[in-house]
């Protein structure tokens, strides 16, 4: 971690620049930026680091297809109350299901619900991110996804579709530079702790210097040589 600051629009990055040059960094020089969706985030990228390459994480697509899929779910469990307390069925791998969870998931797929539809899609989002597909072949699957959520009469996986085509080249760059923000998503869990065991704090400057502290990879040593 090399920045801490609060908020997720445009002066966000602002702040992370200034914080950056103060260091002698060259907000210039950025090449590459990973992030979610956040309108905000993109200004701040195209104003402050203009020669950075956008990047939406994956993780952060397929989250939205998770949400997409549990709309889903929740409205049809109202007709349907086999569908109730199944979230996890829908939302995790085949592969981390046990024998029984499985069972009544195909159970459930086989009474041709919406449900199991919308998870087919969010399967098919995640084979094309598996896959090791170039930037040609997801963009196609991507494309044949889109036309099968849009003609799905199922609302939210329509909105998804929308939603990816609005940010259609900074999903898709994904395939050209393989970049995720994984470790930071990793280091979230670290940080969500320390804010759990300080039982937070009073402002954000005591905060950030905990963050620094824990997930800095601060030298001390050099410091009280």
């Amino acid at each position: 971690v090399i920045n801490v600051t609060p908020g997720k629009d445009a002066t966000t990055v602002k702040r992370f620049a200034d914080d950056f040059m103060a260091h002698n960094g060259d907000p210039d020089r950025v090449r590459l930026v990973t992030c979610d969706m956040s309108l905000g985030f993109a200004k701040g990228i195209r104003e402050h680091l203009p020669n950075a390459a956008k990047v939406i994480d994956k993780f952060h697509v397929v989250k939205h297809a998770n949400e997409a899929v549990d709309k889903v779910r929740k409205a049809e469990a109202r007709e349907n109350p086999l569908l109730r307390r199944t979230k996890y069925l829908w939302l995790r791998n085949e592969a981390n299901l046990t024998g029984p969870q499985l069972e009544v998931k195909r159970n459930l797929a086989r009474r041709r619900s919406k449900t199991a539809r919308a998870c087919g899609m969010r399967e098919t989002l995640q084979d094309i991110y598996a896959d090791g597909a170039g930037r040609a072949e997801a963009e196609a699957g991507f494309k044949a996804l889109c036309l099968w959520m849009m003609h799905s009469r199922l609302e939210p996986m329509k909105a998804l579709a929308r939603q990816f085509r609005r940010h259609w080249d900074d999903i898709l760059a994904y395939f050209d530079h393989r970049c995720t923000n994984a470790i930071l998503e990793g280091l979230n869990s670290v940080i969500q702790h320390v804010k759990t065991r300080a039982r937070g704090f009073r402002n954000m400057e005591y905060f950030s210097t905990m963050i620094y502290l824990t997930c800095g990879r601060l030298d001390l040593n050099t410091v009280t040589a």
